[in-house]
C-alpha cells in the first residue's frame, strides 16, 4: 500500500423507487469525479442510494440479493472506470429479511464487502434487520471498515473496525435536517477517537417528511477536517490520505490505540 492515496465522496439527491434514474445518476458523477479527480482509487456514495432512503413498504418491494441488477450496474461501473466504490441499497437475504445495506465493489466488478447496518435508528426498526457483521475490506487504498449513517454515534463500532485493521471508516449515510451538528461532530469524533480517516457521505434532498443537508466529509487521523461539501448542494469532494503523516502521529501525540487499557474496562464495555 502506498502511502498517499486519494479517495472521494460524491454528495447529491436521489430518486425514492427510481433505482435505474439513481444507477445512471451514479455512473455519471463516478466519471465526473474522476475527470476532475483524476488519482481518486475510491468513490462513497450515501446510505441507500441506489433505492432512494425509504422507510415504506416500497422498500421491501425494491430489495434486491447482493448479485441482484444493482451491483451488475455498479459492477460495470467499477470495471469501465477502475475504481473501487461504495454505495447503499436496500438488500434481501435468501431468507427474504430486509436490511439497510451497503456494498463495496472492486475495480474488478467483483463484491469487495457486503454490510448491513447494525445501529438502526427508531424509524428504521419497522422496515429493516439489523445487521450483525463486522465488515473490514483490504484494499490498495488501505484496510476500508465499512458502516453506515447512526453506526457514527457509536464510538464501539468505529473502534472495533480499527482494531481490525482498518485505516480508513467510509460510513454512507443519510443524515437529516436539524442534525447537522452531531452528524459534523460525530465523523470528526470517530477519527481521532481512532487515529483513523473517516469518510461521510450524506444525501442532500427530501425523502417524505425528511430533509437531508449534505456536508459530505473526509476527515483526517486528528480529527481535522480535510474537506466538507457545502450545505444542499451536488458535489464531489476528494482528499489524499496520507498514512506516512498518520504513522507518524499515531507515535508522538495520538497515542491512544497504544496506551489502551482494556485489562481495566474491558468487562463494562457489554
Amino acid at each position: 500500500m502506498a502511502t498517499l492515496q486519494q479517495i472521494a465522496v460524491a454528495q447529491s439527491a436521489f430518486v425514492n423507487g427510481d433505482v435505474i434514474c439513481n444507477l445512471n445518476k451514479m455512473d455519471r458523477l463516478v466519471r465526473q469525479c474522476l475527470s476532475l479527480h483524476p488519482k481518486v482509487r475510491l468513490i462513497v456514495f450515501p446510505e441507500l442510494a441506489a433505492t432512494g432512503y425509504l422507510l415504506s413498504p416500497q422498500a421491501k418491494d425494491l430489495a434486491q440479493l447482493q448479485t441482484g441488477e444493482i451491483y451488475i450496474s455498479m459492477r460495470e461501473t467499477a470495471i469501465r472506470n477502475g475504481v473501487w466504490i461504495v454505495y447503499g441499497y436496500v438488500e434481501r437475504d435468501e431468507a427474504g429479511h430486509v436490511y439497510n445495506a451497503i456494498q463495496m465493489i472492486d475495480p474488478s466488478g467483483g463484491i469487495a464487502g457486503n454490510y448491513r447496518k447494525i445501529h438502526l435508528t427508531p424509524l428504521e426498526k419497522s422496515w429493516f434487520r439489523p445487521g450483525s457483521d463486522l465488515v473490514a475490506v483490504r484494499t490498495d487504498v488501505g484496510v476500508v471498515g465499512l458502516m453506515i449513517c447512526w453506526d457514527l454515534a457509536f464510538p464501539e463500532l468505529a473502534r472495533s473496525l480499527v482494531l481490525q485493521g482498518a485505516d480508513l471508516i467510509a460510513a454512507p449515510s443519510a443524515w437529516e435536517t436539524p442534525y447537522d451538528s452531531p452528524f459534523v461532530r460525530f465523523g470528526a469524533a470517530r477519527a481521532i477517537d481512532n487515529t483513523v480517516y473517516v469518510a461521510a457521505c450524506n444525501h442532500i434532498g427530501t425523502s417524505g417528511e425528511l430533509s437531508f443537508f449534505g456536508k459530505s466529509a473526509i476527515y483526517a487521523p486528528d480529527g481535522a477536517t480535510v474537506c466538507m461539501a457545502e450545505e444542499n448542494e451536488e458535489r464531489i469532494v476528494a482528499a489524499d490520505l496520507d498514512y506516512e503523516w498518520r504513522d507518524e502521529i499515531k507515535s508522538t501525540f495520538f497515542t491512544m490505540l497504544a496506551d489502551r487499557r482494556p485489562d481495566t474496562y474491558w468487562g463494562l464495555m457489554r
